[in-house]
């Protein structure tokens, strides 16, 4: 008698095999996809923060909106900055907007602060 694998065996044992494959590869693609969105998320922060110092070197910012584009270190993005007056008038809201695209969604990152007047 011999000793061996049956030829449904070895087939059962590769359809396996293949199953495990594409789950692998499926893992890959989603971890690639997610690194380069944390990686635009990040940029998008950045962008917004240096925005948000730029408001804060003036100290108490003039009501008003401007934008722009992120420049050769942020060619993806677009900004906008909008600062509002409060109900309290030594208080200004402003706002900043990053808006850029990831594939065809438009995905934007906003961040808030609140200055006093000295």
């Amino acid at each position: 008698m011999k000793k061996g694998f049956t030829l449904l065996e070895v087939m059962i044992a590769l359809a396996i095999l293949a199953l495990v494959g594409v789950a692998f590869l499926r893992a890959q693609a989603s971890s690639v996809r997610l690194l380069d969105e944390s990686s635009q998320i990040s940029l998008a922060t950045l962008l917004a923060r240096e925005k948000m110092a730029e408001l804060e070197s003036v100290g108490f910012p003039e009501v008003g909106k401007s934008s722009g584009t992120g420049g050769d270190a942020y060619a993806l993005f677009s900004w906008e900055q909008v600062v509002t007056s409060t109900e309290l008038p030594v208080l200004r809201r402003a706002l900043v907007r990053v808006l850029w695209k990831e594939g065809t969604r438009e995905r934007n990152l906003e961040l808030v602060a609140y200055f006093a007047q000295k």
